[in-house]
Parts: structure tokens; sequence; C-alpha cells
């Protein structure tokens, strides 16, 4: 699909309509009373095809007294609570226990279509780690973020579970689509924020994400911020914003939140199902009073979290930073700061300021003669973009904090392009030739010119890409969330498409003509790369095939997120063994330690596999675990006669195969065919299951938080490094183009999260 041409100039009339559009929003509708229900966390356990469905589910008996209980007026004597029925629900993550498998989904709706209003869903971290609803959430509401109105406030929802991955991230979709509901709101309308993880956690690419989202909330008029995940109930001030958190439905806290909105009030109360287990049963009046029947369970009971009033509109911002500028470079070690104050100015020159680059305080020497400009020193930092952080407080009590992200150059590095995204990259970028494949979450995938990083070609498709494509000869293939694998030529033109009924997250393997890729619903699929037609299906694993198979000779191996390894036949597809992972084989969470988003390496007779417990085991032609090591092991990728540069090296690295190993203790690890240690490098690395990438003698990775470290593949010296985003999460693996004629100059692709995509190298 050829890229859509530029945009027309707009006829007077549209123009028109726009403009009294825009002065519509600007007087927000007016509010009425009203309550909202807020549910979260009720980990509904999976439901598979062809099995009875559960007599009960978990909590069951707390979401009966929910669907009842919020039928009727909402009201509680003792806290002064009077509310309406709830008008809305919004049911805030960790739906379900596995994700979506089979027939899950339709319990939940089994359980959730019975309150007497509209509910809204967004996933948490259990609900995408082994298998993303973002197909659910698109059929239901559109997509993974979304908003409703009601009653003159917008309720903005967005998903904070990252895609097959359990550690959270506001990513450069969630980003987009917030900014452009929030401008849309305008800084008047009352505004709810509703995730699954509380924006105060660390969990979040944290300072990055934290203070750059609440710097976007502060230009708009947010009342409340709701969320779950912690199942506990609380409310926090974070940073001027008010959070709460709601509960469960089963546990010490079920029960659920009320969100009620009175005249120029909002408030947020809990009903525990069975008393707040914080407070004590009163003592009896006498010692003869009869003590409480231990089967009696305690009488619900409601806990007033916060009252506030609604604002007319957002608080004015106390300043600006009108240097550096977004992106500006610093080349000198010396960054220039100025701020220039908004609005009442009272007290500004007595106000305390405070410089933070990547969350660490700095004092700066300021420059004489004007107090609103400072110079910060930032000659130690890695080459790449940091967070500049600034906050002010007047004396007069007010306080705001505003973010910049800003370059940090150095002679020897050369940036070829960047490029930011509306849209997240969870996929490795692919370099074929002149050309870098780019799948992104929100369903594109772009062809870029290798030099300048200009888009030559899109195509759409209806789900996100979170697979890196696939290419052979002249074809492209990937799968995408919308249930097809696509098929295209070098220009981006459809060959073929095929359904398999399920998101596509599997990155493809392509061999002798034939294209395997498994689905969310655990089938693998062979498909013929010239037509699509289907040569056999495997069914099934029990949950998810995310990652790639890989071939051992006459096998098809691939792990699967019910904690399993899979060998089958490349021929039929026929199962061939079927072992547990190498930490799910000690009994112990197989599915939360599955062998599943990492693929597996094949070294010669033996198969090296690693999971989500961190375990690195190797498993014979049969099936059967011969080995652990305790190695922390994230990511593997097979080396095969690794390139020696350097002849004292080459006495310890004459093994005919090897492995590399991204750890989560940070450091890159080279093993041989035995499992034995070649070299070891500490260098920032992480969790994440992205391999390392190998080519020209040396070997490319970044880390979970964006910096990308280039070591020397022989011995594991570290040549160079850049931070390629500014903290911001990077769950793809690195893609190089290869410079033959000069290994050192080949430029290294980094994509992350935040929707930033780097093409940098030595120069």
């Amino acid at each position: 699909m050829p890229t859509c041409p530029g945009p027309r100039r707009m006829p007077a009339a549209v123009l028109a309509l726009l403009a009294a559009a825009v002065a519509f929003a600007a007087e927000p509708p007016p509010r009425s009373d009203f309550s909202v229900l807020h549910i979260t966390d009720i980990h509904i356990d999976p439901q598979h095809a062809g099995e009875p469905p559960p007599a009960r589910v978990r909590g069951s008996d707390t979401l009966d007294w929910i669907v009842e209980q919020t039928r009727q007026p909402q009201r509680d004597a003792a806290s002064g609570l009077d509310a309406p029925p709830p008008a809305l629900a919004l049911v805030t993550g960790d739906i379900t226990e596995y994700g979506v498998i089979d027939d899950t989904w339709s319990v939940v709706e089994q359980q959730l279509d019975r309150l007497a209003c509209k509910w809204y869903a967004l996933a948490g971290n259990h609900d995408n780690t082994w298998g993303a609803m973002y197909h659910i959430l698109r059929a239901r509401h559109g997509g993974e973020n979304h908003f409703v109105d009601h009653g003159g406030v917008r309720f903005v929802n967005i998903s904070s579970a990252s895609p097959q991955e359990p550690v959270p991230t506001i990513d450069g979709r969630t980003r987009a689509f917030l900014a452009s509901a929030l401008e849309q709101a305008g800084p008047r309308m009352p505004v709810v924020l509703a995730l699954h993880h509380p924006i105060y956690s660390d969990e979040l690419a944290n300072p990055v994400e934290k203070e750059t989202l609440i710097d976007l909330l502060r230009d708009y008029n947010v009342v409340a911020v709701l969320y779950g995940h912690g199942h506990g109930v609380n409310s926090r001030d974070i940073d001027g914003l008010r959070g709460a958190m709601g509960g469960s439905t089963f546990g010490k806290n079920a029960g659920y939140g009320l969100l009620t909105f009175r005249g120029d009030t909002v408030r947020y109360d809990y009903c525990f199902h069975r008393g707040d287990p914080a407070e004590k049963p009163d003592a009896p009046e006498s010692a003869k009073a009869p003590a409480a029947d231990p089967n009696d369970p305690p009488a619900p009971k409601w806990k007033k979290l916060f009252e506030r009033p609604i604002p007319d509109a957002a608080a004015p911002r106390l300043f600006e930073i009108a240097a550096p500028r977004a992106g500006e470079a610093d080349a000198a070690g010396k960054l220039l700061v100025r701020l220039v104050p908004k609005g009442a100015g009272a007290h500004w020159n007595d106000s305390e300021r405070t410089y933070q680059i990547d969350g660490t305080n700095l004092t700066p020497p300021g420059v004489v003669g004007d107090p609103d400009v400072a110079t910060l020193d930032t000659s130690a930092l890695t080459p790449g973009l940091h967070l500049l952080s600034v906050s002010v407080k007047t004396a007069d009590g007010r306080s705001d904090r505003r973010t910049r992200v800003f370059e940090v150059t150095r002679d020897g590095f050369e940036v070829a392009w960047r490029r930011s995204l509306p849209a997240a990259v969870k996929a490795g970028p692919v370099v074929a030739g002149d050309t870098v494949y780019l799948a992104r979450t929100d369903g594109r995938l772009d062809a870029l010119d290798l030099r300048s990083g200009q888009e030559r070609w899109s195509f759409s498709t209806s789900g996100e890409i979170l697979g890196a494509p696939a290419r052979a000869d002249d074809t492209i293939v990937f799968g995408s969330g919308d249930g097809h694998v696509y098929a295209l030529d070098r220009d981006g033109e459809q060959r073929w498409s095929f359904y398999a009924g399920a998101p596509m997250y599997g990155g493809p393997l392509v061999a002798a003509g034939v294209v395997y890729v498994g689905d969310n619903a655990g089938r693998l699929h062979a498909l013929r790369l010239s037509s699509g037609e289907r040569v056999w299906t495997f069914e099934r694993a029990r949950f998810a095939i995310e990652s790639s198979p890989v071939l051992w000779d006459d096998l098809l191996v691939f792990g699967a997120w019910d904690g399993h390894l899979y060998a089958v036949d490349v021929a039929d597809g026929k199962l061939h063994w079927k072992s547990l992972g190498p930490k799910a084989s000690d009994g112990k969470g197989s599915r939360y330690y599955s062998p599943a988003d990492c693929s597996p390496a094949v070294l010669g007779e033996r198969l090296f596999v690693c999971d989500r417990g961190y375990v690195l085991g190797t498993y014979s032609r049969l099936g059967k675990l011969e080995q652990t090591w305790p190695a922390q092991a994230a990511a593997i990728v097979p080396a095969a006669a690794l390139p020696t540069t350097r002849p004292a090296a080459a006495a310890a690295s004459n093994d005919s195969s090897a492995l590399l190993v991204r750890t989560t203790a940070d450091q890159v690890r080279r093993l041989n065919s035995d499992g034995e240690t070649v070299w070891e490098t500490s260098v920032p690395a992480g969790r994440f299951p992205a391999p390392p990438t190998i080519a020209g003698g040396r070997v490319y990775v970044c880390s979970n938080r964006g910096l990308l470290s280039v070591l020397d593949a022989a011995d594991g010296r570290v040549i160079w490094q850049y931070q390629a985003t500014a903290g911001y999460f990077v769950m793809a693996p690195v893609g190089v183009a290869l410079d033959d004629a000069s290994p050192a100059r080949s430029v290294a692709i980094v994509a992350g999260m935040d929707g930033t995509v780097t093409a940098v190298r030595q120069k």
C-alpha cells in the first residue's frame, strides 16, 4: 500500500466548522450529579474451549453483591455519602488471570453484563502478558485506549499494560491518544484518568514516564486518577493529582469504589464487602456482652478516601522552559536552561528552583544578572537523549514542574537520522539492503530509507504488529493483531493474506518456501510463501505462541505460554515431543515461567532454552531436559563461529559455536556449546527478552531504559555506548545495517516504546 498523498488545503466552509467546534469546546458542557462504579483486579481464571463452564468464578460472592448493591442509590450516613446508582462503570484491568484465551472473555461478560450500567474495560498486566487483549478492546471500545463523556466529565481510559509483557509502560501510541483526548477536552472540562498501574509506580520507566506524563496532565483539569494493580484501598496525592486505588473483588479488600460528582465537588468512597480489614472489631460494652460470632462475617463498610472541589479550569502553569528547546543538542558539556514565568508572577524572584537530569539533582551556578537562566554541567553524561526536569516553588506556596528531553552530542558519534512516531515499536527493526522495515503497535509496517530514515511506503493493518517481519527473496511476511498474516512485495503491495482467527504476534520463520508462524490461540501455522495457502496447522498449545519457532533439522521447536516446549515435524506439523520449560520443570508456576517470549537456540546436538523464570537449560533431541544453569538469562541468541578480532582471544574462543546471553544482572555473556562462559561483560542490559544482535564482529545490546552498548564479539570489550531514549523502555532487539567496507561504521537502529527510532554509528 503506497504512502498516502500529503494534506490538501481545506475548503473555507470546513475551516469555519472547525473554528466553531473549537469555540464550542472552549465552553465545557454543563455538569450533572452522578456516580461512577470503579472495580478492578477481578482475575477470572482461563476458560478453554470445550471445557465445562466454571460453577463459580473467583470472588463470585462479591461480584454478586456488587451487582445488587449498585442497582440502588448509594448512601452511608456515617460518611455523608448520598449518590444515585452508578451511571457507568470503569474496570481498571487484571480482569483475567492469564489473558483471554478461548472462552475466557465470555465468562467475563457473563459476570459484568449483569451490572445495571454500561462498563468500560482496560487491560492490566495479567490481561496482556499471556495473550494481549487488544482485539477484545478494539471490538468493545474501538481500541485499547478510549474515552467517554458523561455528565460534563471526560473519562479517559488508557492502557498502561505493555503488549505481551508484564512490565507497564505509557507507550508512544497511548501518549498520542492521551494528548489528543485531553486537547479535545480543553483546559476547563473536568477529566478523570483511568489506567491499571499507579502512575507513581517504580515499575514504569521512572523518572521519564512519570514526570513527562504529569507535565502533560497538569495542562488540563484532571480531577481524579483511578487505578488498581496493588489490590489496596488508598488515596494519594501524585504531584498535585489526586489518585485512588480501587481494591479488588476478592481477598481482604474485596469491594468496589464509587466516584461521585455532586455540584462542584468530586469524592471517592470505597465499600468493603466484609468490613474494613484495617479496623479492629469494636470491643464488647461489658465483660458479659456476647462475643462476635466468628461465622458471622462483618457487614459492608464504607470508607471515604477523598473529597475535593472541582476547579473551573486547570491551574495556571507557573513557567515554561524556553531553552533548551525540545530535542535541542548540547555539544559543549554545558546546558543552558532558561525559564520564562507565566501568568501572575508573584514572588517569582524568591522562588525555590530544583534542576534534575535523569532524576539526579543538580546545583547549577546560574548566570549573573539573570535569575531565570542556569547552566548545567553535562560533561559526564553519555551521548544521546536525556531528561531535564525543573521544579519551581514560589514563596506563596505554589509549585510547578516542567520537563524537556534534550540530546548530548559528542565527537566520534553520528546520528544518521531519528524519527518520532505516534506509536510504540516492540519488534526489532529489520534491515534488508538499503531499506529498514519497522513494525509498529498502531498496525503499520513502514519501509524506511536506510540512509535518511525517510518513509518509502507504509502498509496499514487493523491490529498491532508485535513480531518482527521476515524477508525472503522479494517478499516481506508478518503477522498482525487483526488475526492475519500478510505478505507484501518490495513496493509494499499486498501479495496475499491468511486469516488465522486469532491475533498473530509470533515472528514468522521462513524456510524452504514455507512460512511458520504462531498465533495467540496456541496454533502454529505452515503457509506457502508463494501463495499463503495452508500447508498444515498444529493444534495446539493451550496458550499463546509469541516467539518465532526454530528449525532443528526435521523439527520445528517453539515455546508457548502454557509452560511447555513443543517439537513438531516440519513436513506435517505432527507432535514429536512436548516438555516443560527449564523453570517450569520444578513443578511451580508453569504459566508464569513459560519459555515463550524468546526463541530457543540450536547449537549442534543441543537445544538451549531460556524462560520467564530466567533459567537457562539444554534439551536433547528427544526433548529431555539435560542441564540447567541459574544464568539469570533473559534472552539468548546463537552465534556460530564468531569472528575473532584479537589474537589473544583466539585460544579462549576456538569453539565452533557459541551462545550470547542477555542477563537480568546487567551482563552480556558469551557461552560455548557446553554452556561454559567464554567472556562476561557488565553493561546495563535488563530483563526484557530482546536478544543481543551480532554483526561485523560486534555485539549490540540495548538496556531496558535505552542505553545502547556495542561490544567486541571476541572478548566482550565495550567499544562505545549511546543513550537512544531518555529512559523510556526499549523492548526490541537492535537492528544493524552492516557496512562491509568498514564494520566499525555499521549503523545501529534502536526503536523505543516511546516511538523514537534512532540510527546511530561511530564516526
